[in-house]
């Protein structure tokens, strides 16, 4: 062989060399946001990057349905989507959870140029993972799902047992393993299935029917101090941190209720929101088709400990919303429950604003904003909170470029590099007073940057004047 084919040889192997150590190295420096669950492998024999699922909680004699939420930062070939699949046969399967080891799953990623990141891992509909999105101009979303039968496997074994075999460790999985607790799932009420009520208050209405609220002294705290950290990136909240903050979903499918926005308890059997969170197409939302969920903390787990699951029987929104109007200055609703709230430590009401109307006396005040908005990192299952400053009309309206009416409505906050995002709106600005925190503000929009249609830190947060409306918030909470 002459030189100059050696050195060609070389070169080939060179190359090889490091398309294979990249693959190793990609594997090796992707994140999972559960290890114990689900790691990143390199399969020896092909060189392909595949996802391992190890899953401790399978119980034999049931079904065991396992869902894996994957996110790529790219388009996909059509029917490309990948797969997933029982690591072992379900014979060797079933042999390993007898013997107290893990399930094992594997996932076979759609392509190896760009790998997907976890969004959620559920075990029979119980979230027992949670990721964030690729990053990427097209995002693509795949949900792989596997069913495992145990039951015709289970008699096999027990049969086997009786004949004397695997006697030892069927009576150790049978006997010593704790009995799960059986879970639950919320039935989400179909849309159609009964009648709701829109509701618009009258403003001469004199007979007021006290709400079934919490005293004046027992609102706006929180049991383990609301604020005891903070970071104005956007710190994630702790559980019981904003006791008065509820999610809302979307149940027009009814068997996957769709995060909309924020809201917060004012009275056992109110909540308060942003009238476009309500808004739908030409309509405010049929109040069946809401599910509010007060004591949550990750709206992708309806199992979370406290929670408690809230028929909407009313929609109240203010008589002056516009949804054409982008100016409007009356976007806020009342939702009214069907049921009232067990209020415990992760449910209290939020003290309403009393006293000064006058926006300018709040100038330069520095409020919180918590919800499941949109972070650096992509969309968040679990709550973070900002701090924000209200800022003058003046202020506002030069760092935005648009005039506001003298008379509007709306103060805005400026978070200082961060901001309300999309999936914040509807969640409340609150104020300290003493010990007390008061709703001042609700989120009504955030500004996007037209070149990465992303949220916008640098612009200022437009927020609705709760206190302008207090006397219609009092007459609204009398239904």
């Amino acid at each position: 062989m002459d030189q100059n084919s050696t050195k060609k040889v070389a070169i080939a192997l060179i190359v090889i060399c490091c398309l294979v150590c990249s693959k190793f190295t990609s594997a090796l420096y992707l994140k999972s946001p559960c290890p114990a669950i689900f790691t990143y492998q390199v399969d020896p024999q092909t060189d392909l990057i595949y996802g391992l699922v190890e899953i401790n909680n399978i119980v034999l004699g049931r079904v065991a349905k396992l869902n894996v939420d994957l996110s790529i930062g790219g388009q996909l070939p059509p029917n490309i989507v990948g797969s997933l699949n029982l690591l072992k046969s379900r014979e060797s399967t079933v042999e390993d959870i007898i013997q107290g080891l893990p399930a094992q799953y594997r996932v076979n990623f759609p392509v190896q140029s760009i790998l997907p990141t976890v969004l959620r891992i559920a075990l029979n509909g119980q979230t027992i993972c949670t990721g964030y999105r690729a990053q990427g101009r097209v995002i693509t979303n795949i949900n792989l799902e596997h069913t495992l039968y145990t039951q015709q496997l289970l008699s096999l074994l027990q049969k086997q047992n009786q004949n004397g075999q695997h006697s030892v460790e069927l009576e150790t999985r049978f006997q010593s393993e704790p009995q799960l607790q059986p879970l639950l799932r919320p039935q989400w009420n179909n849309p159609t299935a009964r009648p709701g009520s829109l509701v618009r208050p009258h403003p001469g209405r004199t007979t007021v029917t006290p709400p079934a609220s919490a005293s004046s002294s027992s609102c706006g705290k929180a049991l383990n101090g609301v604020l005891k950290r903070f970071s104005i990136n956007g710190e994630l909240v702790d559980k019981g941190q904003f006791p008065w903050l509820v999610p809302l979903f979307d149940r027009i499918q009814v068997n996957s209720p769709k995060y909309i926005c924020g809201s917060t308890i004012i009275t056992r059997r109110h909540l308060v929101t942003a009238a476009h969170c309500v808004y739908d197409v030409d309509s405010f939302m049929r109040p069946e088709r809401i599910l509010a969920v007060p004591g949550m903390y990750n709206v992708d787990n309806f199992f979370d400990e406290g929670a408690q699951f809230a028929d909407v029987d009313a929609v109240i929104p203010h008589e002056d919303y516009d949804h054409e109007d982008d100016l409007n200055d009356a976007d806020v609703a009342v939702l009214r429950l069907k049921a009232p709230l067990d209020f415990t430590d992760n449910v209290v009401p939020i003290c309403l604003w009393y006293g000064e109307n006058d926006v300018t006396k709040i100038i330069g005040q520095e409020g919180f904003v918590a919800g499941w908005g949109w972070t650096d990192r992509g969309p968040s299952t679990v709550p973070t909170y900002i701090k924000s400053t209200v800022v003058n009309k003046r202020q506002c309206g030069a760092n935005l470029a648009r005039i506001f009416p003298k008379n509007a409505r709306i103060f805005c906050g400026d978070g200082r590099g961060s901001t309300p995002c999309n999936g914040d709106s509807g969640s409340g600005l609150i104020l300290k007073r003493g010990n007390q925190y008061f709703l001042r503000g609700i989120v009504s929009k955030g500004q996007l940057n037209p070149e990465t249609l992303k949220c916008d830190a640098t612009k200022y947060a437009i927020y609705t004047d709760i206190a302008p409306f207090r006397f219609w918030l009092k007459n609204a909470i009398s239904y």
